[in-house]
C-alpha cells in the first residue's frame, strides 16, 4: 500500500506540472519494517515506521500506514530550513479571535439609538487564513523580517435590534421587531499584507523556539455586507455603508513552535469620518502557524 501511493502521488506530480524533473529511485531491501524518504531525486529507507515522505520545496506530503488505515499529511519541512541556518518566521496558517470596539462614540446620532453597534462578543468573531509567508533574515536565524499574504473575515453580531442603511449622506441604524429577529450583523473581509519584526529564542534543550514579532498590517476591504435572519427568513444588504476601503493595524503575537496568542489593534476607524459611529476595531485571539 505505501509504495502503492508513493507512486501515485510521483505520477500525480508529473502531470500536474510540465516542467516537473525525473526522480530516479534505488530501492534498498529489507526484513525490518521501514521509513521510507523521497527526495527531489532519490528515494532512501531508514528503520522508523512504514511512513513515506514526498518533500517537495519547503513541504512535506507524509503518507502513514498503520492499523486504522492510510493517513496523508501535508506540511512544511521547518526542521530541514533551521538545519541550513535560515530564519524561517510564524505568519503561514490560521488564527480566530474574537474582535471588539475601542472608545466607541455615538454622539453624532440620537440618544435613541445610542450603542446600536454594541456586540454581542461571544459571537463577533474573526477567521484569518494567512496562505503565503516571505522570511527575510536579519541575524542567522534568530532574527528576521516577516511579510506576506492573508485574508481576514471579520463578524460584527449585534447586541441590540438593529440593522443598517446607507444613506446619502451617512450610515443609519434601523431599528428591528426583537420579537421577530433572530440574528443580524456585520461582516466584513479583507485582503492584508503585514511587515512584522521576529525574535526566536530557542528553549527546552533546542527542543523548540519561542517566538515574539510585532509590526503593521495593511489591509483592504475586498467585501462587506449586513445579514439579517428574522423568523427564518434571510436578507442581506451589500451598500457598503460607508466604511474605510482601507485598513492598517498593529499587531504583536507571542508563542511556542506553532502556537501563539496575537492582538491586532486598528489604527484606522471603521467608518469614514462623518459616516458613521466612530469605531477602533481590535481582536485578541489564537493562531496556528507552520
Amino acid at each position: 500500500m505505501k509504495q502503492f501511493i508513493s507512486l501515485f502521488i510521483i505520477s500525480s506530480t508529473f502531470v500536474l506540472s510540465s516542467n516537473a524533473q525525473e526522480i530516479s529511485a534505488d530501492v534498498f531491501q529489507s526484513d525490518l519494517p521501514s521509513k521510507t524518504i523521497l527526495y527531489a531525486d532519490t528515494i532512501q529507507k531508514s528503520s522508523v515506521q512504514d511512513t513515506a515522505i514526498l518533500r517537495i520545496g519547503s513541504k512535506d506530503v507524509k503518507v502513514i500506514d498503520h492499523d486504522n488505515g492510510t493517513e496523508i499529511i501535508w506540511g512544511k519541512d521547518k526542521n530541514k530550513r533551521r538545519k541550513c541556518g535560515k530564519f524561517d518566521g510564524h505568519w503561514e496558517g490560521i488564527e480566530l479571535g474574537f474582535n471588539a470596539f475601542d472608545k466607541p462614540d455615538y454622539s453624532m446620532y440620537d440618544a435613541i439609538d445610542k450603542d446600536f453597534m454594541s456586540l454581542n462578543q461571544g459571537k463577533s468573531l474573526e477567521f484569518d487564513l494567512n496562505f503565503y509567508e516571505l522570511n527575510i533574515g536579519l541575524a542567522k536565524s534568530y532574527v528576521g523580517l516577516v511579510s506576506g499574504l492573508g485574508l481576514s473575515f471579520n463578524n460584527y453580531r449585534f447586541e441590540n435590534p438593529y440593522t443598517l442603511v446607507r444613506d446619502q449622506e451617512m450610515t443609519l441604524p434601523v431599528y428591528l421587531d426583537p420579537e421577530k429577529l433572530e440574528k443580524t450583523k456585520l461582516a466584513v473581509s479583507y485582503l492584508k499584507v503585514p511587515l512584522l519584526l521576529e525574535f526566536q529564542i530557542p528553549v527546552n534543550q533546542h527542543e523548540g523556539r519561542l517566538f515574539i514579532n510585532a509590526g503593521v498590517i495593511g489591509g483592504v476591504k475586498i467585501g462587506s455586507h449586513i445579514k439579517v435572519k428574522e423568523n427564518g427568513t434571510k436578507d442581506k444588504d451589500r451598500s457598503g455603508f460607508n466604511m474605510n476601503s482601507f485598513k492598517y493595524e498593529a499587531t504583536a503575537r507571542i508563542g511556542y513552535k506553532g502556537v501563539a496568542l496575537f492582538a491586532n489593534y486598528s489604527l484606522t476607524p471603521l467608518f469614514q469620518s462623518g459616516k458613521g459611529p466612530e469605531l477602533t476595531p481590535f481582536t485578541v485571539g489564537i493562531s496556528f502557524v507552520e
